[in-house]
């Protein structure tokens, strides 16, 4: 039961960051960088269609999701090798993950690359 609660919070939070950023809520950042519209095939882009602000702060991005690790501590950590590991198989060690796990079959190959280069940017 605590699982399933668990599981439908997560799914609640992951959607309506879906929809804020569809319509253009933006959390209300000073970030000039932010209201920029990011080109289409830009690793800004993809960060911004995949819904990856409504989880993760990220200043480059003009995110402040509070949900998911605070990416501008965490990317220093990360390989490119590691960051497609955790966003293709987010529980890929076995753990739980609330991060979504078809990620993989959303995205191109060249929008991963795309996303990975604009992250590794970022540290």
């Amino acid at each position: 039961m605590r699982d399933a609660l668990v599981a439908g919070l997560v799914a609640a939070a992951l959607a309506f960051g879906a929809v804020a950023l569809g319509v253009g809520i933006d959390g209300g950042s000073d970030n000039p960088r932010a209201s920029a519209a990011p080109e289409d095939g830009s690793g800004r882009a993809v960060f911004a269609r995949m819904g990856c602000g409504s989880c993760h702060a990220l200043a480059g991005a003009g995110s402040t999701g509070q949900m998911g690790p605070d990416l501008d501590s965490a990317l220093e950590h990360h390989t490119r090798a590691t960051l497609i590991a955790q966003i293709t198989a987010p529980a890929g060690d076995g753990g739980f993950s609330a991060m979504p796990d078809d990620f993989a079959s959303r995205m191109s190959s060249g929008e991963l690359d795309s996303l990975v280069d604009f992250l590794l940017a970022q540290r």
